[in-house]
């Protein structure tokens, strides 16, 4: 039998062992109050009051190194850990707001277990994340974009807000010298036709004329 493929009895068992080890005492600390400042990082305090809750040490807890914490059971953890400190039980956003606070994944999912979510175990770390040092959590801050990043596409956009000015200036122009050569062309079309009326009066003249005058030949 491989490590990865034993029995997830025997794994929530190695779990419940390595918590039940002789930590150092910051390890059996009571949840801390909550971010008083009402800052930008409250979700970092209240993984830390996770992480530290007794009640629920089988499904989230310090490794023994304490340098990470361990999400075990994600059914459970789901339903039981995340409504109490937040407004959903929705694991993948969990774990979104983890990446944007710089938490990463340490380990991946046994083998074997990897469908389903209550057989899953979940490791995370961060550099200023570690046991007994609440004082390091106002440290952690949310990810901003770039500042460059963000000249860039500002500047960018700039330019693409330029170009269509250009380009819709020009579509000004060209339809203005539409317009123009359209109302010369209906000043000529104007002037045809009046020329056109002035020769059918004057040759309707000519033969009136000239009938008149073979008229008067034939008497």
């Amino acid at each position: 039998m491989q490590p990865g493929d034993l029995p997830w009895d025997h794994l929530q068992n190695q779990f419940a062992q390595q918590m039940s080890l002789q930590l150092p005492p910051s390890a059996m600390q009571s949840p801390m109050q909550s971010n008083k400042s009402g800052g930008s990082n409250t979700f970092v305090h209240k993984l830390y009051n996770m992480v530290v809750d007794k009640q629920y040490q089988h499904l989230i807890a310090w490794t023994y190194s304490g340098t990470s914490f361990i999400v075990c059971n994600i059914t459970e953890f789901s339903r039981d850990v995340l409504p109490k400190h937040f407004k959903h039980n929705n694991f993948s956003s969990f774990v979104r707001q983890l990446n944007m606070y710089g938490f990463h994944k340490v380990n991946k999912s046994p083998r074997g277990h990897r469908t389903l979510a209550e057989n899953q175990i979940w490791e995370f770390s961060h550099p200023k994340f570690s046991r007994g040092r609440p004082d390091l959590l106002d440290e952690i801050k949310r990810k901003a974009l770039d500042s460059d990043v963000v000249r860039k596409d500002n500047g960018d956009t700039n330019s693409l807000i330029v170009s269509m000015k250009m380009a819709q200036s020009d579509m000004m122009q060209q339809l203005a010298h539409l317009q123009e050569n359209f109302a010369q062309v209906v000043r000529e079309l104007a002037e045809t036709r009046r020329r056109q009326s002035a020769q059918q009066a004057m040759m309707k003249s000519m033969m009136e004329f000239m009938s008149k005058q073979y008229g008067a030949l034939c008497k």
